[in-house]
Formats: structure tokens, C-alpha cells, sequence
């Protein structure tokens, strides 16, 4: 009698099924409407309806993304985020296929599923039709097709798959540049343990520069037109602009906010996992000793890989964080190599020779327990519209509820206008303007006014000056600035609006009901990027 358990026997099996049923769950979930879109999603649909070579904050990936799947779902919630469920499937497979296939680590590609199951990060991305969607498949698959290259240098295949896909990652994400710095590191790595073919380098320059001038180009030649506000936008999130004011360059105080938020991103026990594996990997790939134990080339190229793709792009970030405010989801793609190796101490079923938490004479198995509260995790995370928790601080989707009810009450405001034809819609927050774009009755284009904000999109395209004579509604979180408002219109009048949601209360906004704009739009403000 075999007395090996079967997810040890049947890898596979067990994982396509996982990757199967998760996918259908995500879909149900998407098909039942529980969460209406965040700010960005809307933001990106509201991109669809001007195709362009590149906006203000990303490349054009996610925009074309989102228009094919609305070209056959329509402008819909499933249809903006039904894209999202795909790149995660993809995610899956491709997890499957790399380690299980090219690494040949059948066991801890299974564990790789389970975690993309587990792991909060990815349950959002597998949800939410974000740019780390689609950049996280290009990223993965440029992971493997670089160790695929390294193995056998002569192939050409690899070298292609390289180079697609790092051409589309920096359409969905100039983060995707960061995979240059993986590819120099791996090389350097591959050059210490002896293993790096001048085939190999040449190749890999060669789809690298190609990749990288086909995804880069469009994004440059529309920043070449729009005075580089994409460029100075991403330099400014980074802390690095020039105008940007004096400060000291290092500060510990954003550090504990941005390290926690990574530990909650992949929940305490798969961290301990991650860190255990990235350590492993390091010692393996990066000292003789550990690479001599290995006594495999395959799993030494695997080890400085995936070291590699953790520690650099992860590293960074950390140190980072002690000189400008990083946003948690910033190292998502070390967490692409991360969850390998996870996965390869999952496998081995303990950190650093703990297989358990001892508490109070209590044992608690780590990957049992981390399965465990994983699918707990996945069943909240997909019925969170369900949930019976009305407090925002318990149920955080509760955020993410309202505007389906406030799309109804702007129907019936605008219904209630003199003439209901002849009324655009605002705000002065970019996200409050992209939710009234695809919320509003017949899903008009909206506008952002500038009274002092950070630079938009919005600010790159038409105005409502030509709309004067219209009514107009003005929505914001925050109390309206009645005197601004009466400077563009006639009269204004303010209310409160709570929304609702099937279990409690969403965000509550402030609505301007202002009648026969001026046509007076006030004029960009010198804002920051």
C-alpha cells in the first residue's frame, strides 16, 4: 500500500483542479456583483474610451485589456474585470507549467497554486482589474523564460517568449524595466558558479534591447507629446524629482507602516515560509558550499534566479522606504519569485527546522495551519458583499460598496433637472470622477476641475467649456467649497448623500446640484505630479 499522500502522487491533478474551481469561484463572484469598481478600475475603463499610445500613470496595456474583454461582455463590472480572472488563471498555469515542467519541482508547483490561492495579494489581483494583473503574467513568464534560456543557450524560443513579454509588461507597468536589473544579477550569478555561455549573453542582450524598445517606444513618443507628464509623475511617486521639496533622505518613520503592510500582503505564516526560502535560495545560489550541496546545476540556476527575483526587486523597496513613501503593492513582483520560493519551503514542510508553533504546550503545524486559514481567507475574500459585518473597520469591502446606489440617485437627480439632456458631471478628485463616468446615467464623459490637486489624466483631455448654459453634478467625499462652485455657476445647491449597499452603509458623499454653468472652467493650476 502506497502510504504517500496524494497531492505527493498527483501534483497535477490536484493542482489544475485547484486552479479550475478557483477560477470558476472568481467568476461567480465577479457575475453576482457583490463589489462595485475601485477608483483605478473605473479610471482604466474611462481610458478605453481614448486609446492611446500611453497615459499619465501607466502604459497602455491595461486599457486594451479592458476594451477587448468590454468588447464582448460590454461596459459592465464583469466586463471591465473578467480580464482580471483570466490573467490569474494564466498566473496559475504558467506557475504550473514553469516549475512543474521546466524546473521539474512537480511538489512545489502544486504549493505555488495553493499560495496564488491563499496569499492576499494575489486573491486581490485575481479580482481586481488593476496594472498588476497583466504585468504580473508578463513578469512570470519573463522569470521562466529566463531560466529556460539559461539551460539551453541555443534555443530561440525562450529568448522570443523573453521578449514579448517584457515588451508587454512595460505596456502594462514600467516596473517591468526592473526585469534588466534581474537579468544582470542572474548573469552575474551564472558568471560566479560558471555556468554563464557567451551564447547566453549575447541572446539575452539581444531580447532584452528588443523587448524593451517595442514596449518603451509608444510610452515615449507619448510623453515626447505630452511634455513628459507621464515621466515626471512616476519620478515624483519615487521621490527622486527635483522640485520636488527638501528632505531628509533618511527617516525610519514609513518604514514599520510599509514593512507591515508586506507581512499582511502575504499573511505572517507564508512570510515566514518566503523569507526561510529566500534565504535557502541565497545561501545555495550565492556561496560555493551551498552550491556544492546542491550538487545540481538546474536547482543552482533555479536558486539564483529566484534570489534573485526576490531579494533585488524586495530589497529595494525596503531600503527605499527609509527615504519616501513606497505604496504596498510596489514590490508585487518580487513576490512573483517570492512565491516560488515559498512554495520550495512549503515543499519541505518547515522553516528553519520547525515544522510547528509551540504555544503553550499547544502544537501548531505552520503549513497545515497556513492552508487552513488560507481557504478561510479565500472564502471571505469571494463573499465579501455577503458578509454580515456592516463596520467598515471589520468588513474594509464595505469601502468598496455605494456607488450602484449612488448611480440610481444620480439617475434620478438628473431626472429631476430642467432638462435632463443637458447635464455633465464633476468632480475635483480623479477617482470620484472616474466612478461618475461609468456610474452616471449613460455613462458620460466626466470631468476632474483642478482647484489645487495633483495632475490627472483628466487634465489632458477636453473640458465642459462648451457646455455653457448646462446643469451640472458635482460629487466629493469631502464638504463642498460652496464660493468655488458659484464662480462657474448660477446657483448651487449642496446635500448629503449616504449610500447603501445590500448589507449596510457605504461612503458617504457631498452632491452639488448646480444650475447653468458660465462656461468659465478654471484653468490648470501648476499642481504637482
Amino acid at each position: 500500500m502506497n502510504n504517500t499522500a496524494i497531492w505527493q502522487r498527483h501534483p497535477y491533478l490536484i493542482a489544475a483542479s485547484i486552479i479550475i474551481c478557483t477560477t470558476l469561484v472568481r467568476i461567480a463572484f465577479l457575475w453576482t456583483n457583490q463589489l462595485d469598481l475601485v477608483y483605478d478600475e473605473a479610471q482604466y475603463w474611462d481610458w478605453t474610451r481614448h486609446m492611446q499610445f500611453s497615459y499619465y500613470s501607466k502604459g497602455p496595456l491595461i486599457a486594451w485589456t479592458i476594451k477587448f474583454w468590454t468588447s464582448i461582455f460590454g461596459n459592465t463590472q464583469f466586463g471591465v474585470r473578467i480580464g482580471a480572472v483570466f490573467n490569474s488563471l494564466l498566473t496559475q498555469s504558467i506557475l504550473l507549467y514553469g516549475m512543474g515542467h521546466l524546473m521539474k519541482r512537480p511538489v512545489a508547483a502544486l504549493w505555488a497554486v495553493i499560495l496564488a490561492n491563499t496569499i492576499p495579494l494575489f486573491l486581490a489581483s485575481g479580482i481586481l482589474m488593476t496594472t498588476d494583473s497583466p504585468l504580473l503574467v508578463c513578469w512570470v513568464t519573463a522569470l521562466f523564460a529566463l531560466y529556460a534560456a539559461s539551460i539551453n543557450p541555443e534555443r530561440k524560443l525562450p529568448y522570443i517568449v523573453l521578449a514579448a513579454s517584457m515588451a508587454l509588461g512595460i505596456l502594462a507597468k514600467y516596473m517591468m524595466l526592473a526585469m534588466l536589473g534581474v537579468v544582470f544579477f542572474y548573469c552575474i550569478g551564472l558568471w560566479r558558479r560558471k555556468m554563464l555561455s557567451k551564447v547566453f549573453v549575447k541572446r539575452i542582450c539581444m531580447a532584452m534591447a528588443v523587448g524593451t524598445f517595442f514596449g518603451f517606444m509608444p510610452i515615449l513618443i507619448w510623453n515626447m507629446q505630452n511634455d513628459w507628464v507621464g515621466f515626471r509623475h512616476v519620478a515624483k511617486l519615487a521621490g527622486v524629482n527635483k522640485s520636488a521639496t527638501a528632505k531628509p533622505f533618511f527617516r525610519i518613520d514609513r518604514f514599520p507602516e510599509y514593512f507591515g503592510s508586506q507581512v499582511g500582503l502575504l499573511t505572517p505564516w507564508w512570510f515566514a515560509f518566503l523569507i526561510f526560502g529566500g534565504w535557502t535560495a541565497l545561501k545555495q545560489g550565492w556561496t560555493k558550499k551551498g552550491a556544492e550541496e546542491l550538487g545540481n546545476d538546474d536547482e543552482v540556476r533555479q536558486a539564483l534566479l529566484l534570489s534573485v527575483g526576490f531579494w533585488m526587486l524586495w530589497g529595494f523597496f525596503i531600503f527605499w522606504s527609509f527615504h519616501t513613501r513606497i505604496y504596498p503593492n510596489w514590490s508585487a513582483m518580487s513576490y512573483a519569485a517570492g512565491i516560488m520560493l515559498a512554495a520550495l519551503a512549503a515543499e519541505k514542510g518547515h522553516v528553519w527546522g520547525k515544522t510547528a508553533l509551540v504555544i503553550r504546550s499547544k502544537r501548531i503545524p505552520l503549513r497545515k495551519t497556513g492552508v487552513i486559514i488560507g481557504i478561510v481567507l479565500f472564502l471571505i475574500m469571494h463573499s465579501m458583499g455577503q458578509l454580515p459585518f456592516r463596520s467598515r473597520s471589520i468588513n474594509p469591502a464595505m469601502r468598496l460598496m455605494g456607488w450602484s446606489d449612488m448611480s440610481e440617485k444620480l439617475q434620478e437627480l438628473t431626472a429631476e433637472m430642467p432638462n435632463p439632456d443637458k447635464v455633465f458631471y464633476f468632480s475635483d478628485r480623479y477617482g470620484v470622477t472616474a466612478n461618475l463616468a461609468f456610474y452616471a446615467p449613460g455613462q458620460p464623459q466626466a470631468y476632474c476641475v483642478d482647484w489645487g490637486r495633483r495632475k490627472t489624466q483628466y487634465d489632458l483631455w477636453e473640458t465642459p467649456e462648451a457646455k455653457k448654459g448646462w446643469d451640472a453634478i458635482f460629487v466629493r467625499h469631502k464638504p463642498v467649497d460652496l464660493e468655488r462652485l458659484k464662480t462657474l455657476f448660477e446657483s448651487v445647491e449642496v446635500m448629503e448623500y449616504q449610500t447603501t449597499h445590500t448589507n449596510g452603509y457605504g461612503p458617504k458623499y457631498y452632491i452639488a446640484i448646480a444650475k447653468n454653468y458660465n462656461g468659465n472652467w478654471p484653468k490648470p493650476e501648476n499642481g504637482s505630479y
